[in-house]
């Protein structure tokens, strides 16, 4: 399975939806990156009911795939 996961500023991030497919996942998350509203989404993929099985596919800014090991910048406002 893949989650989407959003990242809005001035709240916190949220899973919207979840996919069978990792292409599905990552076009949804290239697509929802380009919302005004969202700074950032990210493609995770898991074990349903399997601890330990999570691990981070892609993140998307713009709609642009961004480098797994990329220093991102501070999504969050402070305070």
């Amino acid at each position: 399975m893949f989650s989407v996961h959003t990242t809005h500023p001035g709240r916190p991030g949220t899973v919207e939806v979840v996919h069978a497919s990792e292409r599905a996942a990552r076009e949804y998350a290239a697509d929802r990156s380009r919302d005004d509203r969202v700074l950032a989404a990210s493609v995770t993929a898991f074990r349903i009911g399997e601890l330990g099985t999570r691990q981070w596919v892609a993140w998307y800014v713009d709609g642009e795939e961004q480098p797994l090991r990329f220093d991102r910048p501070n999504l969050y406002p402070d305070g």
